[in-house]
């Protein structure tokens, strides 16, 4: 069985342990999708900027051009990309915890997930939230802006919520290993038929998305962010259970053999990729001009269509997930050096990446150029440097350890 160390970093396998190039390159891809889609937000047609409060704004940088593909893709990226991150960080939960126990397992996870949370939400996003604050017309000092930023704009933590919720799984996941260390993830075996084929392992996964996600989306609403007891542990209110859902998802799976279920190279998901990768686009349309429909909106009561977009938007989300999965095991089995340089810098990348993001955009702002030659810019700009910063801090021994 190939076995990756989450355990030690969430985005790559330790160089010690057996690789397996299609889940370290899916990782790696994973984070470029993040530094674009950050990239992206200010230029999509819906970007808009409050500036009497520049947290509440679609994005912390706003610019005036426009890119309409932007929109198509950002969207895209924003229905399924963070669950597939917890799926992977789930599937090497288990025999993690199996290998080293529940304390050594939160041990090295307080240290490679809470320690750079701390640092990241104290020194990093500060330092890239002066940049919103500047393009909202502000010009504080830095470290007037500092001590505004943690006392009075909410501390935000950005893309580093995800860090602090993976945390929050990992210790729930311990801490039910703990309690039933040999039943943990060791589901019934008619159960396990399910998870170990696609179809099947879809329409579960379908039904589950729809039961964690769609009544909090009634109840709490999209776009609602708030603390979970105290700040910067910030959360997306409504997907908090879909996440959990795709997280323990990924126990599931991985509590088994990679080689021989769901993931197995030889499997259905895997030998049929090409379909599945076309079924997470079609899915994806769907969601995209379905609700458009002038039919349908002369049918259907808002509230009806509503409810439409929300189960085509689970629909997406599923099979994107399914499809992203499908093409890297079932057509990436080559390993290239720049991927795993790629693959063992994601972490840090995705750490240290939104500072680049938003000062290039600030220092787009005035600059006369199209949309698609700003997002190029950006993109390119935060890439290069967050890779780089990225392999120094590798060169470190003690950030080696962490990192």
């Amino acid at each position: 069985m190939v076995v990756l160390s989450a355990a030690i970093n969430p985005f790559v396998a330790d160089a010690k342990s057996a690789r397996d190039v299609s889940l370290d390159y899916l990782r790696a891809t994973l984070t470029l999708m993040v530094v674009a889609h950050h990239s992206g937000l200010a230029y999509t047609n819906f970007a808009r900027i409050d500036s009497a409060n520049y947290l509440a704004s679609t994005a912390p940088v706003v610019d005036g051009a426009r890119w309409l593909f932007l929109d198509y893709a950002e969207n895209f990226n924003d229905v399924f990309f963070m669950s597939l991150m917890f799926f992977i960080s789930g599937l090497f939960v288990l025999p993690s915890l199996r290998r080293s126990g529940a304390p050594a397992f939160l041990s090295h996870r307080f240290l490679r997930l809470g320690l750079p949370f701390a640092v990241g939400v104290t020194v990093l996003m500060p330092a890239a939230y002066y940049a919103a604050w500047r393009a909202a017309g502000h010009d504080d000092g830095y470290l007037d802006y500092w001590r505004q930023n943690i006392t009075t704009h909410g501390w935000p933590p950005g893309p580093l919520w995800f860090v602090w919720m993976l945390l929050l799984f990992d210790v729930v996941a311990a801490a039910i290993f703990a309690v039933f260390p040999r039943r943990t993830f060791n589901c019934p075996s008619a159960f396990r038929w399910f998870i170990e084929r696609p179809l099947p392992a879809f329409g579960v996964m379908l039904v589950v998305c729809a039961l964690m996600y769609l009544p909090m989306l009634s109840i709490f609403g999209f776009g609602v962010w708030a603390p979970l007891l105290t700040k910067p542990f910030y959360l997306q209110v409504c997907r908090i259970g879909l996440y959990l859902a795709w997280f323990f998802a990924g126990a599931l799976v991985g509590a088994q053999n990679l080689d021989r279920g769901l993931l197995s190279r030889d499997g259905g998901l895997a030998r049929n990729w090409r379909w599945w990768i076309r079924g997470c686009f079609v899915a994806y349309n769907l969601l995209v001009f379905v609700p458009r429909s002038q039919s349908l909106i002369s049918i259907l009561s808002p509230r009806g269509m509503g409810a439409l977009e929300s189960i085509l938007w689970v629909l997406s989300c599923v099979a994107s997930c399914f499809g992203f999965l499908a093409l890297f095991r079932g057509a990436v089995r080559t390993r290239r050096p720049w991927m795993d340089s790629l693959a063992r810098s994601a972490y840090t990348i995705y750490l240290v990446h939104y500072v680049f993001v938003l000062w290039a955009q600030f220092m787009l702002l005035d600059q006369p150029a199209p949309a698609s030659i700003k997002f190029a810019a950006t993109f390119t700009f935060a890439l290069l440097f967050s890779w780089m910063t990225a392999q120094a801090l590798l060169w470190i021994p003690g950030a080696r350890r962490v990192l």
